[in-house]
């Protein structure tokens, strides 16, 4: 690396046992922590190659690296990291918002700025924590007191859950929490669709705008499947297929393009359709 390039835009070089490691002071546009209120005078990067990847102080790890072959002044690269600092307070105060809009905690660390909350659903707890852009991702999650780490790193887009039900419900699919096991309250239990049939009628119309979650189980060649769908906004819906090993597919669909449970469930397993079976409730989970 090319030390003079690094001191013309004002950063201070240092050699660790860990490779290359640069400090810019950040007296001329100091960035200040929205928690603490502290003001952030300097940043550390480590060197990788032409990226400068942020690692000191806690605030700005993970912030998006920065190019060397895009900057040409020590002026731009306070400019630049002044606004994606920005852009991740926005992420933050935009995420923690929906998250008390779904009567879900939105926990913030004072000093690395990670936004985190905990879902729970029957026996089980997932931990969703947000990336600096502001993408939720499963950190963990324990059911019964079993750790469920198979499944840390899957991706959720919060936006898509208008209501917290349909968020839990989605998690549940994804790891098989048995609706059977969750305790009987009166007026608190899972309705078949069947029941809204032959209640309401087949003409009768879901609003526009109304949430509407379904689960389907699940036999495919003795093997134990959910597909889950919540809605995301009119006829536009977000499917999940996850078996006893967890997610085997996620992904939004139309309704009017959707070829049915049993169908699109042999497609993905690429099975016949013979072969998937629906069951009720209580059809023992393998």
């Amino acid at each position: 690396m090319d030390t003079a390039r690094l001191s013309e835009l004002g950063l201070k070089v240092k050699e660790e046992p860990s490779g290359t490691e640069v400090v810019l002071d950040l007296e001329a546009a100091s960035l200040v922590n929205p928690i603490t209120k502290d003001f952030i005078t300097d940043i550390t990067f480590q060197v990788m190659g032409d990226r400068l990847i942020p690692i000191a102080p806690a605030a700005v790890v993970g912030m998006t690296p920065i190019l060397l072959s895009a900057i040409d002044a020590a002026e731009e690269m306070q400019v630049l990291l002044l606004d994606t600092f920005s852009d991740h307070v926005f992420h933050l105060q935009r995420r923690s918002e929906e998250l008390q809009l779904l009567g879900l905690p939105a926990d913030v660390d004072p000093q690395s700025l990670e936004l985190s909350t905990t879902v729970k659903e029957g026996h089980l707890s997932v931990r969703l924590v947000a990336d600096r852009q502001g993408n939720f991702r499963i950190a963990e999650a324990v059911r019964g007191g079993e750790d469920l780490s198979a499944a840390a790193g899957h991706i959720i887009e919060l936006s898509e859950f208008r209501e917290r039900g349909a968020l839990t419900g989605y998690l549940a699919a994804l790891f098989g929490e048995p609706l059977a096991r969750a305790p009987v309250v009166a007026g608190a239990g899972p309705v078949r669709f069947v029941e809204i049939v032959e209640k309401f009628g087949p003409q009768a119309l879901v609003p526009p705008r109304s949430s509407l979650e379904l689960l389907a189980q699940l036999q495919v060649e003795g093997k134990a499947y959910r597909f889950a769908a919540a809605r995301i906004a009119g006829r536009t819906f977000r499917g999940l297929l996850a078996g006893t090993q967890g997610k085997v597919w996620a992904g939004r669909f139309e309704l009017d393009e959707f070829p049915g449970v049993v169908r699109m469930v042999a497609d993905l397993l690429k099975v016949a359709p013979e072969a998937v079976r629906l069951v009720g409730p209580d059809a023992p989970q393998e």
